[in-house]
Order: structure tokens, then sequence, then C-alpha cells
């Protein structure tokens, strides 16, 4: 019996977060009062009205751009495969990565020095925060891409839920380690 465990994560938001809505508003004010003060200097009573719409546009530029920096990362687990999405605003849905859990060559908790041994061609980023002791790290080898390595931060279900997926290499090696 195959069940379907489902993981919705946020993104954390740090200072650049804030920096951004910042630089976002603005430019968001700035366009329409640049087009207030070339109309002032050159007296052209026209640019001020186009300002109004400017100024209307760009509110909305501004509300599309802020809401679009809210990220969340939504794990799906059904059968061996795990999938994960990224998920813009609740507006745009985009596959980061789908893989079968029986393909990982190695899975332990994120530290830097235990990324530093291993060499990537690619590293998928789905995690609350980029350097937390919550996060793991799934290992693969894709036939396309190279070693390739997940970073995620699962509950407890889902790793219970993955864990009797892992191939026999890897359970022996977790085990033997005691790190699941």
């Amino acid at each position: 019996m195959d069940n379907l465990i489902e993981q919705v994560v946020p993104k954390s938001r740090g200072v650049a977060y804030g920096f951004k809505i910042a630089l976002i508003i603005l430019i968001a004010l700035g366009i329409p009062i640049t087009l207030v003060v070339i109309a002032k200097m050159t007296q052209i009573a026209y640019l001020a009205v186009i300002a109004g719409f400017v100024l209307l546009f760009t509110i909305y530029g501004a509300w599309y751009f802020i809401t679009s920096l809210k990220v969340e990362y939504e794990y799906a687990f059904l059968s061996s495969t795990l999938k994960i999405d990224k998920v813009i605003a609740k507006r745009r849905r985009r596959a980061i990565v789908k893989v079968d859990v029986k393909r990982f060559d190695d899975f332990f908790p994120y530290t830097d020095s235990e990324m530093n041994k291993h060499r990537f061609n690619k590293v998928y980023h789905a995690a609350t925060k980029d350097f937390a002791k919550e996060n793991y790290v799934a290992c693969y080898h894709d036939e396309a891409k190279g070693k390739c390595a997940i970073v995620f931060t699962p509950n407890e279900r889902l790793l219970a839920e993955m864990k009797p997926y892992f191939g026999n290499d890897l359970r022996k090696k977790l085990f033997l380690n005691k790190q699941l």
C-alpha cells in the first residue's frame, strides 16, 4: 500500500529579504517622482498626468514582486519517489527534482565539514535555511548531470517513510554509523 506523504516548508526570510522589499518600494516610488520633477523643470504638464498613471502601474508591480519573494518548498513522497517543487507566492510551481529514493548513494545530516568531503556537479537547495542543522543531504548519481545532491528539511514522518526504501548499501552504512 502506497502512502502519499506531503510536507510544505516555507523558505525563511532574512536580512536580504528586507533589502529587496525596500529596493522594490524605492524603485516603485522613484519612477513617478522622477517624472513629476521632470514635469516641473520642463513645464510640461502632461508628464505629471502620465506620472499618476505610472504610479498606479508601479504600485501593482511592487505588490507583484514583493509577493513573489514568498517561496515555499513542497516535498511529496509516494512509493519510493521523492518529488520536490518550488512554490512561488502560491501562484507558480516549478519542479526542482524527482528522484527514486532507492538511487540514493549517501544520506546525512547537513554539516559544512561533511559537504566539503564530497564534490557535486549539481546541488539542489530546497531547505528552509541554507546552512541549518535541521537540513539533510541526499546524494545520488544522475546520468545526465553526474553526482547530484539535494539539501532539504524533511520532518520526522517523511524521514521514517523514506528509510525503508533506501538501498541495501546505504542502509548498511547508516546502520553501522548509527546516523539515522
